[in-house]
């Protein structure tokens, strides 16, 4: 089935984004995908390096969905809580504790645009799809729903496992297996690096004329931001750039990028090594956090004379949280206050692998502070919340696991329970109670401060996975995207010179909600061999 890539942009869509902010009130821009709010409860334990920590300190830090003010919110209300009990900020964590939480969760909206299928090949168990930029591949911090996986089973009926991935703000070309078995074929085909990649970026600047390869390690210091640089103690790492255009108008160069190994943001980061970011990264293009220079070259290594290290830090904070015995710390003498910069740095050191230089604390600091401004946190001091029986209430609409706060570190290291627990299901009445004052703007289930919706040119980057090849599977590729045209009209959606792409004809909407994973798919593969082996057909076309 031949359709335009296109189809689904309607006139409203098609205006500008400063337009279009102001005439779609939050939750009805079509050119975004919604989900309704649901419940998630989850446990996890306590991990070798949050021990001796204080549980304020341990959650805001590791943590990537709110502010230091939420949590400590979450934790005195008890919708946070330890061994199923409400829990000072300032508890100190053990080795035998449980962390059990469970929040309203708020998918944040991702662009409307679909996840295409190209190819099926049921008889080798593969399918080959185009994702869009803004979904991420995987359930990660808070998309679950609006993940590639979940949208092929309520968008298509398809069960894919991924045996790579795609970053969240990455469009392109993804091939995904049919079964666990094809999977592990799959991944070791990508393991042994024996599928051939190119994607295509648009970056900031006129990029040289001659092939460039940058062979630089990588390391991620910061989980919170999902940041990377470049450092001797991180991954082995190499890129091959050559540029293909250049947009004089905006001085902005399209490149093609070949990755001969598959490290996490490697040609994000690599580019910033040579100069030329990606135009509208917003980790790694930014000049108010990596200045003039945009990073080129990588972030000073060289530690701080004066900073701590890392066993010092974890000493200093577990020898003032020991209380006297029998004494027990008042959450009253941290309410409202906010984290000092020693404290902030030191948090950011602790989560980084190697001792940092100041450079690259600050550039975290700075990234960490604009994502609680962007989220707009500071709407949490307009309502007082009464929270206290959520957890309770909640609780009893999930089975117990049975676990022992007790259980010894080795039987739970080997627990099969994710830490992700399944959402409960059907229209849950809200067991917190409804604040004196909820201003406008507030969830009226959780009352947490709704975002603005995001504007949809924010949601993805100019990186695309242009194209794979494997010897097994053959090469597969999506056209050229509409912003890797030299004289380009700033609309992104779409393919570059109006062309089209093929999709094949699978099934979609509620028929594809009855889908019941495994079981269905052996039973359809049961009917289409019957229905082949009575009309003589051999294989799929």
């Amino acid at each position: 089935m031949l359709r335009s890539v296109r189809e689904n942009v309607t006139p409203a869509a098609a205006e500008s984004s400063a337009a279009a902010q102001h005439r779609y009130p939050t939750g009805h821009d079509p050119r975004l995908r919604y989900i309704k709010p649901y419940w998630w409860p989850y446990q996890t334990y306590v991990k070798e390096r949050w021990l001796g920590r204080q549980l304020l300190e341990v959650i805001s830090s590791e943590f990537r969905d709110r502010s230091v003010d939420y949590y400590r919110h979450a934790l005195e209300s008890g919708v946070t809580r330890i061994n199923g009990v409400i829990a000072s900020p300032l508890y100190v964590l053990k080795g035998s504790d449980r962390l059990d939480n469970t929040v309203h969760r708020h998918e944040p909206p991702v662009a409307n645009d679909p996840v295409r299928v190209l190819h099926i090949d049921k008889e080798r168990e593969f399918i080959v799809i185009s994702k869009p930029g803004s979904v991420p591949v995987h359930a990660t911090g808070r998309y679950f729903r609006h993940t590639v996986l979940e949208m092929l089973k309520s968008d298509y009926g398809i069960h894919g496992y991924a045996v790579n991935r795609l970053d969240r703000l990455t469009s392109g070309l993804m091939i995904l297996a049919l079964s666990s078995k094809a999977s592990r074929q799959l991944a070791d085909e990508f393991a042994n690096k024996e599928v051939k990649k190119e994607y295509v970026a648009r970056v900031k600047g006129k990029f040289p004329n001659e092939e460039i390869t940058v062979d630089q390690p990588l390391l991620t210091v910061d989980r919170q931001m999902g940041l990377v640089i470049i450092a001797p103690e991180g991954k082995d790492a190499k890129t091959v750039f050559l540029r293909i255009g250049y947009d004089a108008e905006r001085d902005e160069s399209i490149v093609r990028c070949r990755p001969l190994t598959g490290r996490t943001h490697q040609i994000r980061v690599h580019l910033q090594f040579l100069g030329h970011p990606i135009s509208n990264d917003p980790l790694y293009g930014m000049a108010s956090v990596w200045g003039e220079n945009l990073g080129q070259g990588g972030v000073d290594l060289v530690p701080e004379e004066s900073s701590t290290s890392v066993t010092d830090i974890l000493a200093q904070r577990q020898s003032s949280n020991a209380t006297p015995s029998g004494s027990k710390p008042k959450a009253a003498e941290t309410k409202g206050k906010g984290v000092d910069e020693e404290t902030e740095m030191g948090n950011i050191e602790l989560s980084s692998p190697i001792r940092l230089s100041r450079q690259a604390k600050e550039i975290i600091a700075k990234l960490r502070r604009m994502k609680d401004e962007a989220e707009d946190w500071v709407k949490w001091k307009e309502v007082i919340f009464t929270t206290q029986q959520a957890q309770a209430s909640l609780a009893q609409a999930q089975p117990s696991t049975g676990e022992s706060s007790s259980a010894s570190q080795s039987a739970r290291s080997k627990a099969s329970a994710p830490d992700l627990s399944d959402p409960i299901h059907g229209n849950h009445a809200s067991p917190l109670q409804r604040p004196d004052f909820l201003p406008p703007g507030f969830c009226d289930q959780c009352y947490v401060p709704l975002p603005d919706d995001p504007t949809p040119e924010t949601l993805f980057i100019y990186l695309h996975a242009l194209s794979y090849t494997t010897e097994r599977l053959g090469k597969w590729a999506t056209p050229m995207p509409r912003w890797t045209m030299e004289v380009w009209d700033g609309d992104w959606r779409g393919w570059a010179d109006g062309q089209e792409i093929m999709e094949v004809g699978v099934r979609k909407g509620a028929e594809a909600e009855k889908v019941e994973e495994a079981d269905s798919r052996e039973a359809d593969e049961k009917v289409d061999g019957e229905k082949k082996a009575s009309s003589g057909e051999t294989g799929e076309q």
